[in-house]
């Protein structure tokens, strides 16, 4: 019995004396291939980092900018702070600053974002007969902002719908009041619109647009009426009589809707208003009324539930025959 353990007892041991050779012969074939590979790391890893002593040594001077800017918004020379930057990680277009100066946005761009050429774009030429206009009858979206680029249109009860001005900025917003450019056409065909649409119970809106710097100006649509201009010529005052009644019909819009209003929406507003809290800088947002309202409304400004804006003058004999 003994001698069987025995002869068991060598058995393993021989089998671990095997294993172990066997570990030692696979250790020295392995050890040389991890130097290998040990040593072109280090190789792969001194080219790398002289390639980034390279690019670093190669930094130039470029314009970011000191804040964010919206599509279609002009950059001026405030707008911009130079900055060095690694050459290979920026465009080759890459203006001077009196180049970006003065030019627009194609798309929203971020604070501390390098300008390059592609970003920008030319603004027109002012031309000789460009006026500043003021307008509070256009119903003007909910959410628009000072800046941003519409359309103006005309819809009739027929349901033909045309486009009137085409890629108007907004120079100012305040109080439902819009500001825009136009030049003597657009002034005229503006009338033709507005007159048009008071004889015909239409509406005028605006609508904006997505990317104003990718996106080409719409084309005018609307055809000025023969019979509508002609009585703008033998009657001038009829452009005031019309734009007197187009406000005076946006006015009962905001007014149904502040009749809708609860009482809870009124408290808040005057809560707001008791804390010095800003509403509507420079844009059509609605503290007061909720936004599917607003919508609703065509944007209608409504700062002042309890005490109505002041309301167009009453319209004298002349203009009540017209409207009769």
């Amino acid at each position: 019995m003994s001698r069987i353990k025995f002869r068991q007892r060598q058995r393993l041991l021989a089998g671990v004396a095997g294993a172990a050779a066997a570990l030692l012969i696979g250790a020295a074939a392995v050890i040389p291939y991890v130097r290998h590979i040990e040593k072109k790391y280090e190789g792969e890893q001194v080219v790398y980092e002289r390639q980034i002593e390279e690019m670093n040594a190669e930094r130039i001077p470029v314009f970011a900018l000191k804040r964010d800017i919206r599509a279609g918004e002009k950059i001026e020379s405030d707008d911009l702070a130079e900055i060095e930057v690694v050459k290979a990680t920026v465009p080759s277009d890459m203006p001077a600053k009196e180049d970006a100066v003065g030019r627009y946005a194609k798309v929203s761009l971020s604070r501390n974002t390098p300008v390059s050429e592609s970003m920008l774009y030319e603004g027109e030429v002012t031309p000789k007969d460009l006026r500043n206009q003021e307008f509070r009858l256009i119903e003007l979206p909910s959410r628009l902002q000072t800046g941003e680029f519409i359309d103006v249109r005309v819809k009739f009860p027929t349901g033909e719908d045309f486009i009137v001005l085409s890629k108007k900025r907004t120079e100012q917003l305040a109080s439902g009041t819009v500001w825009v450019r136009m030049n003597e056409r657009e002034i005229l065909t503006m009338s033709s619109a507005i007159v048009d649409a008071y004889l015909n119970d239409a509406s005028i809106y605006a609508v904006t647009y997505v990317e104003p710097g990718l996106q080409q100006a719409a084309a005018v649509t609307y055809p000025s009426n023969a019979r509508v201009l002609d009585l703008i010529e033998n009657d001038p005052n009829i452009v005031q009589r019309a734009v007197t009644e187009l406000e005076r019909r946006m006015r009962d819009k905001l007014e149904t809707g502040l009749d809708l209003l609860t009482p809870e929406e009124i408290q808040k507003y005057i809560n707001n208003k008791a804390n010095g809290a800003v509403i509507n800088p420079g844009t059509q947002d609605n503290a007061l009324i909720p936004d599917e309202q607003a919508s609703a409304d065509g944007g209608a400004d409504s700062q002042t539930p309890a005490a109505p804006q002041e309301e167009p003058a009453e319209p004298g004999p002349a203009e009540a025959e017209a409207g009769n």
